[in-house]
């Protein structure tokens, strides 16, 4: 039987805190370490736990969940939870595995720790050396449970980060996960057919459809564009290849 999960719960409000501790305690394979009231006490006891898991209100006075997760060189894998949805941006530049509306239904719970436990299983039974290889100048490996599956250059029309993996999103519609961070996977693909856009976002630049200042658009979906990765996200997708007005 595998060990179980480890986690740390803040939130200030006392009585949401019982009915998240509740709801995680009804969840198998789940271990509390503590519940904290406050972020800096939360700080002090991830320092001295290193739980798996961190399960952080947004809204706590003071220092925020917000500003506590970005205070941390490491974060583990963190699910944000809020009354206010305006956060969700802010909660995925962090990586966030989830990031969870009050009040929170049971069953939304534990999609959100089925992720969690998803990836811990991937990170505690890849080796770091396995979990990506480039193939050749078409495709690449990476370790999907226990196969290598290959994935060509064509068919990866974007890469998300989430800490220490990434989802890659293929054309056919499916999505993985590699046990490589985003900036690894960056130094690791062909620069001619692949751009950073932001801080979370990889793109296939031969799967883009439109352009403009603040996104990507790859068919239907829409990709924003970090403010220090733009000129050079343009220059590389549009480069000279743009109509000019006047030659």
């Amino acid at each position: 039987m595998p060990d179980p999960l480890t986690y740390i719960l803040a939130d200030d409000d006392e009585l949401y805190r019982e009915y998240t501790l509740q709801q995680l305690n009804s969840i198998p394979g789940l271990q509390c370490l503590c519940t904290c009231e406050n972020a800096l006490i939360t700080r002090e006891q991830l320092q001295h736990f290193q739980p798996d898991l961190l399960v952080l209100d947004v809204e706590m006075p003071g220092l925020t969940g917000i500003q506590l997760a970005k205070s941390l060189k490491q974060l583990p894998f963190t699910i944000f939870i809020t009354s206010h949805t305006s956060y969700a941006a802010d909660a995925f530049e962090l990586d966030a595995v989830d990031y969870l509306v009050k009040p929170v239904k049971p069953e939304r719970m534990l999609r959100a720790i089925d992720k969690v436990k998803v990836l811990a299983n991937i990170k505690a039974t890849t080796p770091a050396a396995e979990a990506f290889q480039t193939k050749d100048e078409e495709s690449f490996f990476i370790k999907d449970k226990n196969v290598f599956l290959k994935i060509a250059y064509a068919d990866l029309l974007y890469a998300e980060s989430l800490g220490d993996f990434v989802h890659l999103f293929l054309q056919n519609g499916e999505k993985k996960i590699a046990l490589v961070s985003l900036k690894n996977l960056e130094q690791q693909l062909p620069h001619h057919l692949f751009v950073r856009i932001s801080r979370t976002h990889l793109i296939n630049i031969q799967k883009v459809t439109a352009l403009d200042n603040e996104a990507v658009h790859i068919g239907k979906i829409q990709l924003l564009i970090g403010k220090t990765y733009a000129e050079n996200a343009m220059n590389v997708i549009v480069g000279k290849q743009a109509i000019k007005r006047f030659i």
